[in-house]
């Protein structure tokens, strides 16, 4: 039997609610957005790209970035609509930067994920976690660098070995994404060693075409799995149940 001495981690419904980016981050950044926007001098200044924001905006299509409301109304319809454009991905890290260094927001990260995320990699010095989300990896880096463990903030990136997102890797639900994975921490001849964990079966389904080991994590609120997909998969419900 392959031991298993590499794990990949999505991230929402796996390692912390996935609830949390479109109950807390999302509104948090429309929250602020008014506050950025409003040290920002319309129209855009060419000249102006050593100020952060004004320098994002420039990215923007001309038509959308003349006024003040004009990209406020721009960003919350990307927001509402859930659409990954690279502007608003690289606006959102940059006031949840802000958000998370002063303390207004924490990774709600579950317990025993930070449990495992601490000790797999102790336990044995080949051992390695990398992480794979839809997400920035910006965006992965400050999440698990500002944690909740019991009211502290705390850093889990020195436990981790990599990060993966659909700019690096490609999609999560194509085979090829975890191919590639399988290249980039040099286990293409040992897949079997890798073990993916996700709340979502197609991209279990596509991390095992891979040659990956690959669990479905059952966290409150993901979404209902059909008796298929508990029959041809193996389910956790917490990060402890591994017996790896």
């Amino acid at each position: 039997m392959t031991v298993i001495d590499t794990l990949v981690l999505d991230i929402e419904g796996t390692v912390c609610p996935i609830t949390f980016v479109k109950e807390t981050l999302f509104p948090y950044f429309l929250e602020k957005l008014p506050e950025y926007l409003s040290k920002v001098h319309f129209p855009l200044n060419e000249d102006a790209k050593n100020d952060p924001i004004n320098s994002i905006l420039l990215q923007l299509p001309e038509e959308t970035s003349q006024t003040e409301e004009s990209v406020k109304s721009y960003f919350s319809d990307l927001v509402a609509k859930d659409i990954k454009d690279p502007v608003l991905k690289s606006l959102q890290g940059f006031i949840w930067k802000s958000g998370y260094e002063s303390g207004e927001l924490k990774a709600p990260v579950y317990p025993d994920s930070i449990d495992f995320i601490k000790q797999f990699p102790k336990a044995n010095s080949a051992n390695k976690i990398y992480i794979y989300s839809s997400g920035s990896i910006k965006a992965q880096i400050l999440l698990f660098g500002f944690v909740d463990e019991n009211g502290t903030s705390v850093d889990l990136n020195k436990y981790l070995s990599g990060y993966f997102d659909i700019t690096t890797a490609g999609y999560k639900t194509e085979s090829t994404s975890y191919e590639k994975i399988l290249k980039e921490i040099s286990k293409s001849e040992n897949p079997s060693s890798v073990l993916f964990l996700s709340d979502n079966v197609k991209e279990v389904e596509a991390a095992k075409a891979a040659g990956m080991e690959s669990y479905i994590v059952v966290r409150p609120g993901n979404a209902p799995l059909t008796e298929s997909d508990e029959k041809n998969h193996r389910i956790i419900t917490s990060l402890s149940q591994l017996d790896i």
